[in-house]
């Protein structure tokens, strides 16, 4: 056998450790899963919208000659593939009469949108369309839209979007039926090409309860984006660096005997746990906010030009000087979380090599929370990802700055919580591995582990 073969055998027993290939197997399962979650997102996204519509008027008009046109004819035509039985699960006819609050009537509906015609709509398209003689005596025909705004991921805003375009079909549908029968077009020109009135001040968004006119769903979900998606990666940037510095540290220390005569000193272990950890962690939060103030610097750069200029502030959406102070305490108790990790898995790494492998565990971790965040959103996800999502410490600064936009101090003090009972345990681990001797010996040589597998 050749030397180079011997070389290669030998890289590969260091390399492909037990950890690696399970770390690999890990994240295939990973990236099917965030594919499967992704895949839902879209299907979801694309399926035909569900909707009210405002005391089951539909806007029917019938022109001299005869001919009629109406809401509910072109809705049929749009949802053509729907059985006539389920076209109810779409369209939900709501009653608003004397409804002066739209947010409790939606949600006690279970409708995130709703068009409201104006009563009037068929007496203005008639006077419009025979009696006006001038674009000034033009009458308005009004549909109105409400929506709710919900927190969510990449995707949870395009219903309204679509909404939005059963809207704008509608007026495309009724200006070519008003064109084919209207004998002389030239007198109200401007109203057969846009006979509808929509969109503007007839649009209204409701955030926590409030309407806020001329600005949808999915305009705030691009601003909110713009500024919440950046915190996810950059936490994941973060642990997974520091989390490396920490292992591959570990490693070197075992591997030049330093770690031996660290033990060796007058010191606590708690001490020594605690300083490795803390120094780290103050680290990483310095490079966390020396990250998040240069993305945010690009953020505005690149989006500049195109950004909807929505104040969030005005929308109710705005972060105080304690939010961000909550923010900051989230990601510092999140890194000391991952450190602690770290800490134990840098444990049984025997030299520089074995530790580099022992990140991958970290990495996997990151990366669940943020594609979660990113596209379907904490909110936005079912229980079980929900319960997931929670129990990996990570998540939590990920998902701080989108709860507290919308008040949810429950969720963010919870967090909190639980990061600091995690950090505390795997502190107290991290302590009690270094007053073991796995740390000189290596795990095979540890007397519980010789107890439970029967070797001397």
């Amino acid at each position: 056998m050749s030397d180079i073969t011997n070389v290669i055998r030998k890289e590969l027993r260091e390399l492909l450790t037990p950890g690696s290939v399970i770390s690999v197997l890990i994240m295939v399962v990973l990236f099917a899963g965030l594919g499967g979650l992704i895949g839902g997102e879209v299907e979801k996204a694309q399926a035909l919208p569900v909707f009210g519509i405002a005391n089951g008027e539909y806007g029917d008009v019938t022109l001299e000659d005869g001919s009629e046109w109406s809401a509910a004819d072109y809705l049929e035509r749009l949802y053509a593939g729907v059985p006539e039985n389920e076209i109810s699960n779409y369209i939900k006819v709501v009653d608003v009469e004397g409804v002066k609050d739209f947010y409790e009537l939606m949600t006690s509906e279970g409708i995130n949108s709703l068009i409201v015609i104006d009563p009037s709509f068929s007496e203005n398209v008639l006077y419009n369309l025979y009696t006006a003689s001038s674009t000034t005596d033009l009458r308005p025909v009004v549909i109105q839209e409400y929506y709710l705004y919900e927190p969510s991921g990449m995707f949870g805003s395009i219903s309204s979007s679509t909404v939005s375009a059963v809207v704008n079909g509608m007026n495309s549908d009724l200006s070519g039926f008003l064109i084919r029968g209207c004998i002389s077009p030239d007198k109200v020109y401007q109203f057969l090409a846009d006979p509808i009135t929509h969109g503007g001040d007839e649009l209204h968004t409701i955030v926590n309860g409030e309407p806020h006119s001329g600005v949808t769903p999915q305009d705030i979900a691009s601003q909110v984006s713009s500024q919440t998606m950046m915190v996810p990666m950059i936490i994941m940037i973060i642990i997974m660096m520091v989390g490396s510095i920490v292992i591959s540290s570990m490693g070197s220390e075992k591997e030049n005997k330093t770690l031996e005569t660290l033990l060796t000193l007058p010191i606590k272990r708690t001490s020594i746990v605690s300083g490795k950890i803390i120094a780290a962690a103050i680290v990483g939060l310095v490079y966390g906010l020396a990250y998040m103030a240069g993305m945010s610097i690009y953020m505005g750069a690149m989006m500049g030009p195109t950004s909807s200029g929505i104040d969030l502030e005005a929308l109710g959406l705005g972060l105080d000087m304690m939010d961000w102070a909550l923010i900051a305490l989230s990601m510092f108790l999140a890194i000391i979380c991952a450190l602690g990790i770290c800490m134990i898995l840098g444990a049984f790494a025997k030299n520089y090599k074995s530790a580099q492998t022992m990140t991958m565990p970290l990495s996997i971790l990151a990366m669940v929370p943020m594609f979660v965040i990113m596209f379907s959103g904490w909110y936005g996800s079912g229980a079980v990802i929900q319960a997931v999502t929670f129990a990996i410490p990570f998540s939590h600064p990920m998902m701080a700055m989108q709860s507290l936009m919308y008040g949810d101090y429950v969720l963010v003090f919870s967090g909190i919580a639980y990061m600091a009972i995690f950090a505390l345990a795997t502190i107290l681990i991290t302590v009690r591995l270094y007053n073991s001797d796995i740390l000189i010996t290596g795990l095979g040589q540890n007397k519980m582990v010789q107890k439970l597998t029967g070797k001397k």
